[in-house]
């Protein structure tokens, strides 16, 4: 069942959503722009002009503008950004995405497809009460002061908007996603369920295909067009007469050629992240990560071509987190394939820990996901300087044997198994035998683990390690993806390091600084959430931007009002 334009549930024809959208939608009021002709076809232009911008000028102050292929909006990435390509196609912008990969989706298409998205009308829908000033109290504290007000209350505002976009101009049917609720259930503003949705169909933690195909099929029948195998390389630009900068198409490699794109109205950056450009993560993050969950495609593309043209960065020392098994992932990588979930799900269970070479605990076990990753990292200040926590070791009995069948030792007692894994063995037998204790008794006094209302709501977390044969298997931190790029301001235009817009250029999920936003993840799909919000934004505004007038074209601007 499809959301009509305002929120509620319906089952309404495409044309009649379509056309009530635009009229009603606080997107489609922005400027109501007509389809807008374009000056050439996919056949290549070739202009001459006197300004100064691309370097490919015959001549110094002569500027000839040469292209293969022309559109009005070029989108780079087909995951999240996808939302926008679908915003301008709607708005009668040609639409041309450009995907490095084979197929479509990236990050995203590997996820469980779910969106974290505060106040939205299928949370209330379900008689599931929110309101704006708890979710701005709750992204705040979530933020961690790496976001700036206007960016939280943009993504709180616009949020609910695109819900209600893309449920009525796509045959998703939204749904609020059972057993997730936000990650912080204690904090502010926090709700227990209700800001997690996805598709009505499949599987509830794998619907991130559904989420793609569904994206991408409305996009195309509202005249939008995919190029697979298409990376883009760089951007192509000139210098306004005010001095500032203007991205005037995409140089992407095409069936192995480079070719030249025009963009009339802008380019949408939505590339992912750097999961994949470890060398840059060694730079950037707070602490190493070797293992990622990532799509391999994201090698950190649409950083370099945003750094390129002098864009600013946001939040580049965050990531999503997570936890893997380290030999299980490492064999993975080797191959090109990233880390998979297992141990995010094995390490909250009854009769299960995690040490570190001191055959100490370290963390909460049963935590979200995300603010497991940073527990890893604490370094000690003397000797070697090394990470306290790494390596870090799943320690388990019988009842728990590891969901891996890589790197496993067992042992039959807990002694011997610390031998095997090069874990103190007076430390662990220490940890465990205490840890036992608390957990008959049903409780965590060192880490709290089973307290909060997320994590009861899995059900029981805490049983004491007792029988053997005992089980052991090194465990890591690893990146779900980098969640830093390319400033953005409210409208998802990037931002130079002097903080003016870089003109035609916007930026949307982990190729911008966004992040969740901030440093913090929300709740069940605190990565696309924010994402496809900021994508949605992104492809209203570039769908309004006046059309592009380059030096020799013999046209005059066509002006952005509402037609």
């Amino acid at each position: 069942m499809r959301k009509t334009p305002d929120g509620s549930l319906g089952n309404v024809s495409k044309s009649t959503t379509r056309r009530g959208f635009l009229q009603k939608s606080a997107i489609g009021a922005l400027a109501i722009v007509g389809t807008r002709a374009l000056a050439g076809c996919d056949g290549g232009t070739s202009v001459t002009g006197d300004l100064p911008g691309d370097t490919t000028g015959d001549t110094p102050g002569q500027i000839t503008w040469s292209f293969d292929r022309e559109a009005d909006v070029v989108v780079i990435g087909s995951g999240t950004g996808l939302v926008a390509a679908l915003v301008a196609a709607v708005k009668g912008a040609k639409v041309l995405v450009l995907e490095k990969s084979a197929a479509t989706g990236g990050s995203t298409r590997l996820s469980g497809g779910v969106a974290w998205i505060p106040n939205n009308p299928v949370m209330k829908e379900a008689g599931i009460e929110d309101n704006r000033a708890d979710a701005l109290a709750y992204v705040r504290k979530m933020s961690k002061g790496q976001s700036e007000d206007a960016l939280l209350e943009a993504f709180v505002d616009k949020g609910p908007e695109m819900v209600a976009f893309v449920g009525s101009q796509t045959d998703i049917g939204w749904q609020v996603t059972p057993l997730l609720g936000d990650y912080h259930t204690d904090w502010p503003g926090a709700r227990f369920s209700g800001r997690s949705i996805g598709p009505t169909e499949g599987d509830a933690f794998n619907q991130g295909p559904i989420l793609i195909d569904r994206l991408e099929s409305a996009m195309k029948a509202a005249g939008g067009e995919v190029l697979l195998n298409a990376p883009a390389k760089k951007f192509i630009t000139r210098t306004t007469p005010a001095g500032g900068l203007e991205i005037v198409g995409v140089e992407a490699e095409v069936d192995g050629a480079r070719i030249r794109i025009r963009a009339n109205q802008g380019v949408v950056l939505a590339a992912g992240g750097l999961d994949w450009d470890f060398e840059r993560k060694r730079h950037f993050l707070r602490g190493p990560t070797e293992y990622t969950l990532g799509h391999p495609g994201n090698t950190g593309d649409g950083l370099r071509m945003a750094m390129a043209v002098g864009a600013d960065l946001r939040n580049m020392n965050e990531c999503w987190g997570g936890v893997v098994f380290a030999a299980e992932t490492a064999a993975a990588m080797a191959e090109g394939k990233p880390a998979n979930i297992n141990a995010m799900a094995h390490r909250r269970m009854p009769g299960c820990i995690t040490v570190n070479r001191y055959g100490e605990r370290f963390c909460d076990e049963a935590s979200p996901y995300d603010p497991a990753w940073l527990s890893f990292f604490r370094w000690e200040n003397w000797g070697d300087l090394r990470d306290r926590n790494l390596p870090a070791f799943f320690i388990s009995d019988k009842k728990m044997r590891p969901d891996t069948t890589v790197g496993v030792q067992k042992a039959d007692t807990l002694r011997e198994l610390a031998g095997l894994l090069s874990i103190d063995p007076d430390g662990l037998e220490a940890t465990v035998a205490a840890f036992n204790l608390a957990a008959l008794q049903g409780k965590d006094p060192i880490y709290h683990r089973g307290e909060s209302a997320y994590e009861m709501g899995y059900g029981p977390t805490l049983a004491p390690i007792e029988k053997a044969p005992f089980y052991g298997v090194e465990c890591a931190p690893a990146d779900l993806g980098t969640c830093g790029g390319a400033r953005v301001n409210v409208n998802a235009q990037v931002l130079d390091t002097d903080g003016l817009v870089i003109q035609r250029l916007y930026a949307a999920g982990n190729s911008s600084g966004v992040g969740g936003p901030g440093a913090g993840y929300g709740g069940g799909g605190g990565t696309i959430g924010p994402a496809m919000t900021f994508a949605y934004i992104a492809g209203g505004v570039v769908a309004d931007q006046d059309r592009l007038v380059l030096e020799g074209d013999g046209a005059s601007p066509v002006d952005g009002a509402a037609g």
